[in-house]
């Protein structure tokens, strides 16, 4: 990609921490690059300039620190060189979106992928060679679905991709957090519980028969729940995959392709 710092893009991918650095995680930022280039989308990052967004911080009450990251990503941000704004990770989306006033005075829109990837398939942008016969049930991020209301996104792009989209009972409004939002991805259980809400959500898709794959699009949905599958014992019987894998595999760019 381009350095978004030193010439102009349409669009400032702004990768997120946990996204780049968690070695699960880092084979599907790397699909969602080659599903970029695919599109031939005009885009850049900020290269070792970005750092945290601040937002777990801010969860668990480190304001000051939460303060001091968004002001030196302001200033960043402030002087690359971009339309919009790119996020992986709908905690950063939410954070970048609504937490930062000052971020270029509110001149650049602020997307999740899931909204660009469904304008790129709209718009052929991105072109499925090949329909995906999965049978899928799909996860709403808390920081995408109820605290920004982005729920029809990626649904469309699992349309475009063929699947056979199957609704858990809790879903879109009601859907069920993953348990690692507000900084609890790194705390352990403390109290004796009867279940993990990541266990709890894995056993809810896998009660749906016929469905194969619980599809997220959130770095820590993906840590979280293909944790949980290891933990319930549905290792064979499920199998999780962010919406990225599927959009690369489907117009041929996944690994090995």
């Amino acid at each position: 990609p381009k350095d978004a710092r030193k010439e102009p893009a349409e669009w400032l991918w702004y990768v997120g921490e946990y996204a780049c650095y968690h070695p699960a995680l880092q084979g599907i930022t790397r699909s969602l690059a080659r599903v970029l280039r695919a599109a031939e989308l005009d885009h850049g990052i900020l290269y070792e300039a970005e750092r945290n967004s601040g937002n777990d911080a801010r969860r668990v009450g480190e304001e000051g620190l939460f303060e001091l990251l968004r002001d030196k990503n302001t200033t960043v941000l402030s002087k690359a060189l971009f339309n919009n704004l790119l996020s992986t990770d709908p905690h950063v989306y939410n954070t970048l979106k609504n937490e930062y006033p000052e971020l270029n005075h509110g001149r650049h829109q602020i997307y999740h992928y899931s909204e660009l990837l469904a304008n790129l398939l709209e718009r052929g942008r991105l072109k499925v060679g090949q329909k995906l016969a999965y049978q899928v049930t799909y996860h709403d991020p808390c920081y995408l679905g109820r605290y920004n209301g982005v729920y029809d996104a990626p649904r469309c792009v699992l349309k475009a991709l063929g699947v056979k989209l199957q609704e858990m009972p809790r879903s879109r409004r009601n859907s069920f957090c993953c348990g690692g939002g507000g900084g609890r991805v790194w705390m352990e259980e403390t109290s004796k519980v009867h279940s993990r809400p990541s266990e709890s959500r894995v056993r809810e898709a896998a009660s749906l028969r016929g469905v194969q794959v619980l599809v997220v699009a959130c770095p820590k949905d993906y840590v979280m729940f293909s944790d949980a599958v290891k933990t319930t014992g549905l290792e064979g019987r499920l199998v999780v995959k962010d919406l990225t894998e599927l959009v690369a595999e489907a117009v041929g760019v996944g690994p090995g392709a």
